[in-house]
């Protein structure tokens, strides 16, 4: 089994792949051994035919996910890691760390490549919005790619120059020096792939995209990561989780020297659980972990609709933007000392032993102590579960071990999404640890990271509190005593990465806040049995009970509340068609909510429009709506994609592959303007109606752009025409129409032909009869002789009769099957050469593909229905691997029969091939199926 990359840009690029190779589990943890394979990566021809392996270099990057490594030119650098390479080496090192100051703010950066984990069920800021909306370049995310057909252009084998060739480029015309296979994961745990390699003569991307199910992603960027440990180059490993497949490309003018993947199982072990079980996440009390007056960090938004359950916050968001960045910047200079700092006490953090750490190769290095904390994110998939956290960081350190040569993990401790710390380096942790986490800034820092991407959404409140709890515990035993802009800082204030992503980043002004607030007290709230000491003597009864009372409230209610959204109308529902969602009408609106959107509103057109197929189709809401779009329009996000308005068109809701399409074409700014229908998508197919075009999606086949007025009609001409190439794909109305655009209908003259043979056959029978009885009565004793030899011959005729039933009783079914396959293939066979027509149905006349495909099935015994897209389910789809003679390959608009020789097929392509046997792998290379019917 092969193996690849996912999709991610940050400080560790490795991916969690949810599918490699999967093995059983040992009693501990501490037992447990990551299985780490490396193979050399090359450029695989057949991963070049993938659909999509050579979409646009940057279709989905923006300035925060492009790689910034150094080796990159600026074109493929984040503002971020520009404006930071400018900051000086020596900077004016004042007593105090405010008076430095660097003018290299972030420009408002977003990205939309992560799978991005919600803040505790929060509404989204309302940056968060639909595709296009708030900006010209922004698209918007999307479940599926558009299948690219590549099976006309080959390589020449042996060919390293790439310069030139049009296959071993991107459609924007950067080439691609590696490309790997489609590479399995294994799906019953997350696991990890990173790229390393010795040396590049030219600059290079990284790049790397999974698939779920059936559809691709987009393809990310990782960023490299270099370490003075390292025994190479390379990225830092990516996690992939609940993917079935990843895909690998290098990008550049020549390829790296040793190039290789690395892939790390780290198991599933029966200890995980336990270890998870016994290590309480931190929590701490709403006055310390709140925002402070003051907080260096942009507005947050609301969490009072947060909820404490951990699968709130284990749940995937579909972010539209990423988090705006303002005045965040790191601020270089030394930090004050003040040696009247308060110890903290330490926070709960898991042991090395309870993730199955293995040793540190050597002795750990400690330094005098530590001036500054760095906040990462490890990059990669944010819908791990609490019981795959240990299995995670086995695997980054298998992969830091074994695929990059260091000494150990190179974090000091690690978070996870659920608010727990876990002790990742060896050494003492409360001792300061030289770990290898920021390039040339290891000594006297202390490297801390939270599992998962972090681009569009922060993580949860209760993990940033976990970090800042862990924080504040080491500055206090560093004799710090205040969290500022230079010495708590994110990994891009010292690198040029993006970490620890847009959102995350965001919130450090409000961490470094939570941390003034526990080192004030010199205790981690959690430390204090009675909490009521901290308020005012003076608070009475009374003021209980006030503040008891917005508790009593709902979070529809809160939410109501807020907006001024007037009085109920009625009691809180469940929504039929989302589990466990609830919702409530109000005077100026209905509120929605669940514990992974949180509470949102619909009001007015779309409102109105938000019932049935929309219901199920899109989810709940997950932003609020948002106007200004063109010609006075609006549009809100929800879970599964976004509804729109505008005056001449009214509400309508478009999702998955068409809206990833219409927001590449610039949604209501593009040419196509805004949706007149709700999209649909049936049997392989989608279609939906705007302004400027009918978009038409065919399962392997992508999106094609129709006109806007009429239906879209089968047999309306042949474009099998003499020089035409294969039938086009099915239209809109398969279903209702007699043939396929490409197919139609055509009366069987032989039919009629073959019905006059045999009135022909039964009139010389008849005349035969005729000339029996005519000798019969002319001989009446031969007759009386002949009626006992008669009864003679029955007898006889019956027992052979007996005989030939007990041998026809004795095939069994898998012969009768096989027996049927070979009578389809003799029939496909002596059928070859008659001429392509478009509608035909007869060898006499000609056919079309799903013409002969009906006619030697009919043969057979096997009614097929009429069109292509009628005979992708009139049998069982089944793997290309279990395809045998006989069976159906199809793609949209064409159809062969799968032949006794491997990888050809018997097929009526066109009037340039008429009916033939050929490969069928061009059909492969836009996503054949393969049809069962036979058996």
């Amino acid at each position: 089994m092969k193996y690849l990359l996912p999709t991610v840009a940050g400080c560790a690029s490795i991916a969690l792949v949810g599918t490699l190779a999967v093995t059983a589990p040992s009693a501990s943890a501490a037992t447990t051994t990551p299985d780490v394979s490396k193979e050399a990566l090359n450029v695989s021809k057949e991963g070049l035919n993938v659909p999509g392996a050579r979409d646009s270099s940057d279709s989905t990057a923006t300035a925060a996910n492009q790689s910034a490594t150094s080796n990159l030119p600026n074109i493929f650098k984040s503002q971020t890691a520009l404006a930071s390479a400018k900051v000086p080496d020596i900077v004016n090192a004042s007593a105090s760390a405010s008076a430095a100051s660097v003018n290299n703010v972030s420009a408002g950066l977003t990205s939309g490549g992560d799978d991005a984990a919600p803040s505790e069920g929060s509404a989204p800021s309302e940056t968060e919005q639909a595709p296009a909306e708030g900006a010209e370049t922004e698209t918007p995310k999307s479940e599926d790619e558009d299948a690219k057909d590549s099976s006309d252009e080959s390589k020449a084998e042996g060919e390293d120059d790439i310069s030139g060739s049009v296959r071993q480029k991107t459609e924007d015309g950067v080439n691609i020096a590696l490309i790997s296979d489609v590479l399995d994961v294994p799906a019953n745990n997350p696991s990890l792939v990173g790229f390393t390699f010795s040396e590049s003569k030219s600059n290079i991307r990284i790049q790397v995209r999974t698939k779920q199910g059936s559809e691709w992603g987009n393809w990310d960027t990782l960023d490299e990561e270099q370490q003075e440990e390292a025994q190479n180059k390379g990225s830092e490993p990516m996690t992939v989780s609940n993917a079935s497949a990843v895909q690998m490309r290098i990008l550049g003018d020549s390829a790296p020297s040793e190039a290789e993947l690395v892939l790390v199982d780290p198991k599933r072990d029966a200890g995980d659980a336990q270890a998870v079980a016994e290590n309480d996440p931190v929590e701490l009390d709403d006055q310390v972990s709140g925002d402070s007056a003051g907080a260096e960090t942009a507005p947050e938004q609301s969490t009072e609709d947060s909820t404490d359950a951990e699968a709130a916050s284990a749940e995937n968001v579909d972010a539209a933007a990423g988090a705006t960045v303002t005045n965040q910047n790191y601020v270089p200079g030394s930090s004050t000392v003040d040696t009247v700092a308060k110890k903290v006490s330490k926070p709960k953090i898991g042991s090395r032993s309870s993730w199955g750490a293995k040793a540190y190769r050597g002795s750990p290095d400690y330094a005098s102590g530590i001036k500054q904390a760095v906040v990462h994110h490890t990059s990669g998939s944010n819908s791990y579960s609490a019981a795959d956290v240990p299995g995670i960081i086995r695997g980054i350190q298998a992969y830091h071990q074994q695929g990059r040569g260091w000494n150990d993990i190179g974090y000091n401790v690690v978070a996870d999404k659920y608010g727990r710390l876990w002790h990742a380096r060896g050494g003492d942790v409360s001792k300061a640890v030289i770990g290898a986490h920021v390039a040339g800034h290891n000594t006297g820092t202390f490297g801390i990271s939270v599992l998962g991407t972090y681009n569009s959404a922060a993580p949860p409140k209760k993990t940033r509190d976990a970090v800042a709890s862990a924080i504040a515990w080491k500055f206090s035993i560093n004799g710090i005593s205040k969290a500022t802009k230079s010495n708590l800082v994110g990994h891009r204030d010292l690198g040029q990465t993006d970490c620890p992503g847009d959102a995350f980043y965001a919130k450090l002004g409000e961490m470094r806040s939570t941390v003034n607030s526990i080192l004030k007290t010199g205790e981690q709230p959690s430390d204090s049995k009675d909490d009521d000491k901290s308020k005012d003597d003076d608070k009475s009864k009374d003021d209980d009970k006030k503040t008891e009372k917005p508790k009593a409230k709902t979070s529809i209610e809160k939410y109501a509340e807020k907006n001024k959204l007037g009085k109920a109308l009625g009691k809180e529902y469940d929504v039929k068609g989302v589990s466990g969602a609830k919702a409530q009408k109000f005077e100026k609106g209905t509120v929605y909510w669940s514990k992974k959107t949180g509470a949102y509103h619909l009001s007015g057109a779309i409102a109105s429009a938000y019932k049935g197929n929309a219901v199920t189709d899109l989810g709940l809401p997950t932003s609020a709506e948002k106007g200004g779009l063109k010609g006075g329009g609006v549009a809100q996000r929800f879970e599964k994609g976004s509804f729109y308005w505008s005056k001449n068109t009214g509400a309508h809701y478009t999702s998955g592959t068409i809206m990833k399409y219409w927001g590449d074409k610039g949604t209501v700014k593009g040419h196509l303007g805004y949706p007149k229908s709700d999209v649909v998508y049936k049997k392989g197919r989608g279609e939906q109606l705007f302004e400027g075009a009918r978009l038409v999606w065919a399962e392997g086949y992508g999106t094609t752009e129709f006109s806007p007025k009429g239906s879209i009609a089968g047999g309306v001409s042949d474009d099998n025409a003499p020089g035409g190439a294969t039938p086009p794909g099915d239209d809109s109305t398969d279903d209702k129409s007699p043939a396929d655009s490409g197919e139609g209908s055509a009366d069987d003259k032989d039919s009629k032909d073959d019905k006059s043979k045999d009135d022909s056959k039964k009139d010389d029978k008849s005349k035969d009869d005729k000339k029996k009885d005519d000798k019969s009565k002319d001989d009446k004793k031969k007759d009386d002789k002949s009626k006992d030899d008669k009864k003679k011959d029955d007898k006889s005729k019956d027992d052979k009769k007996k005989d030939d039933d007990k041998k026809k009783d004795k095939p069994s079914k898998a012969e009768k099957i096989a027996a049927q396959r070979a009578s389809i293939i003799k029939d496909a066979k002596a059928n070859l050469g008659v001429k392509y027509v478009w509608g035909g149905t007869s060898p006499k006349s000609g056919w079309d593909c799903s013409g002969y495909t009906q006619y030697v099935y009919g043969k057979n015994g096997i009614k097929l229905p009429r069109t292509t897209s009628q005979q992708r389910y009139a049998g069982k789809e089944i793997s290309l691997k279990d395809a045998k003679a006989g069976d159906l390959i199809w793609i949209p608009g064409h159809i062969g029969i799968i032949s006794e020789t491997k990888g050809q097929m018997y097929d009526a392509g066109s009037t340039r091939t008429n009916t033939t046997k050929r490969s069928y792998s061009w059909m492969l290379n836009r996503g054949a199926k393969v049809i069962r019917v036979v058996g």
